[in-house]
């Protein structure tokens, strides 16, 4: 049905997911993962885990700090 709308389209998109995947360095699913890292891919996972819980603990702690600030404003 696409194809008679837009015959290209089939085509188009085969070039951009294509693309897609040089510029991400994807490999295919039917290549088998020889040589991939689950140690280094935990430790980085585990870093990430770790700034954005640093990060959300200071939000809190400003946002607490604030809350407290604007009630001991008022009393």
């Amino acid at each position: 049905m696409l194809d008679t709308h837009s015959p290209n389209l089939t085509e188009s998109i085969r070039f951009l997911v294509h693309d897609s995947d040089k510029r991400h360095h994807r490999i295919a699913a039917s290549v088998p993962a020889g040589k991939v890292q689950p140690k280094r891919r935990l430790r980085n996972r585990q870093v990430r885990e770790k700034r954005t819980f640093y990060a959300m603990f200071a939000f809190g702690l400003l946002l607490g700090a604030l809350e407290f600030f604007i009630v001991l404003h008022y009393l």
